[in-house]
C-alpha cells in the first residue's frame, strides 16, 4: 500500500512538526535543549570557575566588568515522535487508513528534521512498536510499520500504555484514535503527560460515527465487546444522536486543552493534503 504519493511528499519537504516545550534530547540534532551546550546560538552567561573551558571566556565583558564570565550556548538536540495508533476493533476500516496516511504525513516532516520516530499500534496492549529511526533514509521502514498496525482486539489506552517503551530524553506523543474507550479521557492522557511528553491528540471520526446510515428497528453490536442493544432509528433520534456525538467530541477537546495537550478533530471525508497543508500549518501543529 502505498500511504502517500509523491506530489503531497515533496510539499512536505519544506515543513517542521513544531514544538510547544523544550526538552533534552539524547542525540545531537535540529531542536534546542533546555541544557546549556556548545552549538553556535548564544544562551546566557555565568561567572568562571577554575575548570572553565578558557575558550569559552567573553573577553568583551572582562573589560567592561573586569571579572571573568563564560558564554552559555543552546545545544542542539534531537527528539522523539512517538506515532501512537489506536488499532482496536472500532478503527477498522476508513478511520484506520486515515490515521496511517496522517501519522505517515508527520512522520516524513519529523524524520526530514533530525528526529526520531517510533510507531506504536495500541489496544489493550501495545499491539505493534518499531523503535525509533532517524533520518529520510528511514522513511520507507517507518511507513512499513505504519502498514503493519492492523486492526483487532478492545480499546484500553491506559492497560496499553503500562506496557509501552518508555524514551530516552522528551519528544512528541501524537495519538492517533476514535477515542472509544469505557474510562475517562483524562487516564490515557495524564500517562502521556506523565512521561514529559508533549501530547497532541488526533480525534478520528467516520461519517457512521458522526451519523450512522439506520432506520427501523434495528440490533446495534459492539464490534468490540459484541454487547448488543436493539433500538428503533428515526429522523429525531439519529439527530439527538449527532448533537451528543457533537457535544462529547468538544468535551473531549475542553480536556485535551485543558491538560496542556493539543486537540484536532478529524473527520476522515476531510482531504488529507487540506489537513496536512492547510489546517495544521494554521493550527500551528506544522510549519
Amino acid at each position: 500500500m502505498s500511504l502517500l504519493d509523491p506530489g503531497l511528499l515533496q510539499r512536505l519537504d519544506a515543513l517542521t512538526l513544531r514544538s510547544k516545550k523544550r526538552g533534552a534530547g539524547v542525540r545531537s540534532g535540529e531542536r534546542r535543549s533546555i541544557r546549556r551546550g556548545r552549538s553556535q546560538e548564544f544562551a546566557d552567561h555565568r561567572p568562571y570557575v577554575p575548570g572553565d573551558d578558557l575558550r569559552f571566556l567573553d573577553w568583551h565583558l572582562y573589560g567592561r566588568l573586569d571579572s571573568l564570565w563564560i558564554k552559555l550556548f543552546e545545544e542542539e538536540e534531537d527528539r522523539v515522535v512517538q506515532l501512537m495508533l489506536d488499532c482496536s476493533t472500532s478503527m477498522a476500516g476508513e478511520k484506520l487508513e486515515f490515521a496511517r496516511r496522517l501519522a505517515a504525513a508527520i512522520g516524513f516532516v519529523a524524520l526530514g528534521r533530525a528526529d526520531r520516530v517510533a510507531v506504536a499500534g495500541l489496544t489493550d496492549t501495545v499491539k505493534h512498536y518499531a523503535a525509533p529511526r532517524r533520518g529520510r533514509s528511514s522513511t520507507h521502514a517507518v511507513f512499513r510499520a505504519l502498514e503493519d498496525v492492523h486492526p483487532g482486539g478492545e480499546t484500553d489506552l491506559p492497560r496499553a500504555l503500562e506496557s509501552f517503551p518508555r524514551q530516552r530524553g522528551t519528544g512528541i506523543g501524537l495519538l492517533f484514535s476514535d477515542l472509544l474507550y469505557a474510562t475517562e479521557p483524562e487516564i490515557p492522557l495524564k500517562r502521556l503527560l506523565a512521561r514529559n511528553t508533549e501530547l497532541h491528540v488526533f480525534h478520528i471520526l467516520s461519517p457512521a460515527d458522526i451519523r450512522p446510515n439506520l432506520r427501523g428497528d434495528v440490533l446495534l453490536v459492539d464490534a468490540e465487546t459484541g454487547e448488543q442493544v436493539p433500538l428503533s432509528v428515526d429522523e429525531e433520534v439519529l439527530d439527538r444522536y449527532e448533537a451528543t456525538v457533537h457535544e462529547w467530541a468538544e468535551e473531549i477537546e475542553q480536556v485535551c486543552r485543558r491538560m496542556g495537550a493539543g486537540y484536532t478533530r478529524v473527520p476522515t471525508t476531510l482531504s488529507l493534503e487540506d489537513l496536512v497543508l492547510r489546517d495544521l500549518r494554521r493550527d500551528g501543529v506544522l510549519g
